[in-house]
């Protein structure tokens, strides 16, 4: 039998509503809640490189990747393997962290999450809706 969706009222970021959800990110015995840009059209998920510390990640310890930035200049990303939370559901994701983000919020992408989790995008009421798959 399926569940409802969960629902998330979009947030305004930069005066324009946006899909932003609380991710709860786990590593080791730390953990750390931030908001995220849900981003289908991005295929990785990137947070800030403060984020990984507070995990107590070396950020550089990661599998290093090139990716192109909001300014499309290319920017090295670390990829890590971590656990989170996305609207009350626990899975295991591949996480990069950047110091060169270059936005001000991070990123929810595709890979990893939404094989798990269903994101339907309702921008006419301003509303994100999340089920698991």
């Amino acid at each position: 039998m399926a569940t409802e969706p969960v629902r998330i009222p979009y947030r305004y970021v930069v005066d324009r509503l946006s899909p932003m959800i609380f991710v709860k990110l786990h590593f080791a015995d730390a953990q750390a809640v931030e908001w995220a840009y849900v981003d289908s059209g991005a295929w990785y998920s990137i947070f800030r490189g403060g984020v990984a510390r507070q995990l107590g990640i070396m950020l550089e310890t990661g599998k290093p990747i090139w990716t192109k930035g909001v300014s499309g200049q290319q920017i090295p990303v670390y990829l890590h393997r971590i656990d989170m939370d996305v609207a009350g559901v626990r899975l295991s994701a591949n996480v990069c962290f950047s110091d060169q983000l270059g936005i001000g919020f991070n990123i929810l992408g595709r890979d990893s999450i939404f094989n798990v989790l269903q994101f339907c995008f309702n921008d006419r009421d301003g509303e994100l809706r999340i089920s698991r798959l």
